[in-house]
């Protein structure tokens, strides 16, 4: 009853607020009598949140009646925060607001601890006990799921903005961290998420349509979340309550309590919307100056801000820059724990291995061998099953990059779209967390250099809105990434030039086109900052290049000049096993990576030939290729010393190709990787080991460690 006696009152003083003016006497009489009428209501509901922002309200229409205030927005705001809290009774939810907020908002006295100094660093929480420190983990886990949904839904509602299944789908996420964090007394999370979800729901009540402000607006607020929920991570890991005092959650909640009416009357682009929304001026002040502009058209509302000494020019200024960007637009699950994980697929390796060193036992034992072969078959299915757990879709890396390219592109000033196929091929977990920066790096740089202004594209007959393409597949037992752009392509002549003036090659040096391209990615090379001027590509490729050969992958490069650019990854599907070819050198045994192995051959006595006496050739095809023998590299003396006797593994890696000396080619299979300890994993050339079904190690070899070795 008392509830419902709240409610109707509570509509009451809704329609008093918007009608009331600050001078109108009477009408903040009327507000007054019914603020203590709501008070009465509140006690029998025993609620002590809402009967502190009923008194806090009630002392700021007494200051507006005694004159000390003319600004009715905290009012306005009021009775949504009123609203907010009347919902959740109805809901049975235990009521949630940010009491330092609503104090601040209503000129009350905030607590000293809201305004001392924060520490985020050296601050700490109260401890958490171990129920309440696995409930936090969880909330982490899940909310930082939900925030990457919002974000893909966000792109999509951008280009559907009438569609209420996505805008329900960014309001869900919102709703499900409100009540979690209110649980879990994360007062600002609350604050924020409770904010958000009321500005998605008046979007999905038709109240307004979301624009590209009201988007900036959610991701601004999604940033801040992600900001608490870091502090949140940060403080499980500690077991204590996170420390967040140092984390501004007012302004962002101030400009989505501010937006939809400003986009109802179409001020949500215009630079006095903007100085509202971040408390440079107040409502009032824009109301005067708009009217003051009615009488004076020739005069900018910014000038007449000045003029009445409300900002600052330089306060102008910034909110005309935010406008011009404005307008820059484009168009059932079992949760486990990603260390079991990790374990069963190690366990599931070592079976491998044990099975392969019975059956070399039982070779001589039909019997055996026979139940063998029914345990390798059931081993490799659980195996493959094992594998497959960790696999998940590069969708969710792929649609990271859709923000990535929307804020480059609104901060660029260039029209960029982002195309993405293939966005559902698995690949291992590890290999899509390591991918993650190396793609980024690479995006970052198609969207600021490669892709030209839109008057240079123009002047190209090229479309004026630039494109990324993102594409993922398998082939050959590898995932292979494409990242290609539409724009100027690489500029060789220039690579070249700087590529001696840094002393990566000799001016001398004959170059194929493929070589040129690589050059980008050569070590120092993007050092110098005279880089963005060599057609807008080389910054920090050569860390990309190692971060993806440290995932086993290699990447190439496809340019026209004036058409654009592709760079292509080809990955490992796992980091647990490898596809290899096991070789044998002398008496020890080496795998290597069947992606790198282009053909195995015995040359002919004539086909081998020397340079200078030194460097030994093979004739491969129509093409010489330099000899590599394991004596050079390993101290490893081969078996047969004449390469027309032995045999040759030719090699390939990033357009290079030589040929491997061998004695003996022992078979193809797939190795479990196994690391070789922190005091050998510098060694280059070998990426790791594995155990060997007679129970020795054979080493991995990292054909690109091995050809650089050979060209230092």
């Amino acid at each position: 009853m008392a509830l419902d006696t709240l409610k109707t009152q509570l509509e009451d003083l809704a329609g008093q607020v918007t009608i009331v003016s600050h001078d109108d006497i009477d009408g903040m009489g009327r507000i007054l009598n019914l603020m203590d009428e709501m008070k009465t209501a509140a006690a029998d509901l025993d609620v002590p949140a809402l009967l502190e922002v009923i008194s806090l309200y009630k002392g700021y229409a007494g200051q507006v009646v005694l004159g000390e205030t003319t600004d009715m927005t905290p009012l306005e705001n009021g009775v949504e925060i009123l609203r907010d809290l009347v919902t959740d009774l109805e809901n049975e939810k235990v009521p949630s607001v940010d009491m330092q907020d609503v104090r601040r908002m209503l000129g009350a006295p905030v607590e000293k601890a809201e305004t001392a100094e924060p520490s985020a660093s050296g601050s700490s929480g109260k401890q958490l006990s171990a129920d309440d420190l696995e409930i936090l983990t969880d909330f982490v886990s899940e909310s930082s799921e939900n925030i990457e949904n919002i974000e893909i839904h966000l792109v999509e509602v951008e280009e559907d903005p009438d569609n209420k299944d996505i805008i329900n789908d960014i309001f869900r996420p919102f709703h499900t961290i409100k009540g979690v964090s209110a649980f879990l007394e994360l007062t600002k999370m609350n604050t924020l998420a409770h904010t958000t979800e009321t500005f998605l729901d008046k979007a999905r009540n038709g109240e307004f349509r979301i624009n590209d402000v009201a988007t900036d607006a959610i991701l601004a607020s999604v940033d801040v979340m992600k900001l608490l929920l870091q502090r949140t991570r940060e403080g499980v890991s500690q077991g204590r309550m996170p420390v967040d005092d140092d984390i501004d959650v007012d302004t962002i909640t101030h400009q989505l309590r501010e937006l939809p009416d400003q986009i109802i009357r179409g001020e949500s682009g215009k630079v006095g919307g903007i100085l509202v929304r971040d408390r440079k001026i107040k409502k009032e002040d824009l109301s005067s100056a708009l009217e003051k502009q009615r009488q004076s058209p020739d005069k900018a509302i910014g000038e007449i801000f000045v003029a009445d000494h409300l900002v600052e020019e330089q306060d102008v200024t910034a909110a005309l820059e935010k406008q011009k960007s404005m307008q820059k637009k484009s168009g059932a699950q079992v949760k486990v724990s990603t260390n079991k994980l990790d374990d069963l697929v190690d366990l599931a390796g070592e079976l491998v291995i044990a099975q392969s060193m019975l059956r070399q036992k039982a070779s001589s034992d039909p019997a055996l061998l026979n139940s063998l072969t029914q345990l390798g078959q059931i081993v490799t299915s659980m195996q493959n099953v094992a594998m497959a757990m960790r696999m998940v879709p590069i969708k969710s890396t792929f649609m990271k990059m859709i923000r990535l390219v929307r804020d480059l592109s609104r901060r660029s000033g260039k029209r960029v779209k982002l195309e993405m196929f293939g966005e559902e091929t698995e690949i291992d977990r590890n290999v899509v967390e390591a991918l993650y920066d190396p793609m980024v790096h690479m995006i970052r740089n198609a969207v600021d250099h490669a892709i030209e202004p839109e008057a240079d594209r123009l002047a190209a007959e090229k479309p004026a809105q630039g494109k990324i393409a993102l594409r993922a597949f398998h082939k050959g037992g590898n995932i292979v990434i494409e990242i290609e752009d539409d724009g100027k392509g690489l500029d060789r002549e220039k690579i070249r030039a700087k590529a001696i003036s840094s002393g990566v090659i000799q001016s001398g040096d004959t170059l194929s086109t493929q070589q040129v391209d690589q050059l980008i990615m050569a070590a120092g090379f993007s050092t110098a900052s005279e880089i963005t001027d060599i057609s807008g590509r080389g910054v920090g490729m050569d860390v990309v290049k190692q971060a993806i050969e440290k995932l086993r992958g290699e990447i190439t490069i496809f340019s026209r000049p004036g058409k654009g650019t592709r760079f292509t990854i080809a990955l490992p599907l796992t980091l647990a096993i490898i596809d290899g070819m096991l070789v044998r050198v002398g008496k020890e045994k080496f795998i290597i990576p069947t992606l790198a192995v282009s053909r195995s051959f015995r040359p002919d006595r004539d086909s081998c030939s020397t340079v200078k006496g030194k460097a030994e050739m093979i004739q491969d095809g129509d093409a010489l290729i330099p000899l590599i023998r394991m004596k050079r590299f390993a101290d490893i003396q081969n078996e047969l010393e004449n390469p027309w006797e032995a045999l040759v593994v030719a090699l390939e890696s990033n357009d290079e190709k030589r040929g491997l000396l061998v004695d003996e080619l022992l078979g193809r299979d797939e190795y479990v990787i196994k690391n070789l300890g922190y005091s050998l994993e510098h060694i280059k050339g070998i990426s790791g080991g594995a155990i060997l079904g007679d129970g020795t190690v054979g080493l991995i070899l990292d054909v690109q460690g091995i050809f650089s070795l050979f060209s230092e």
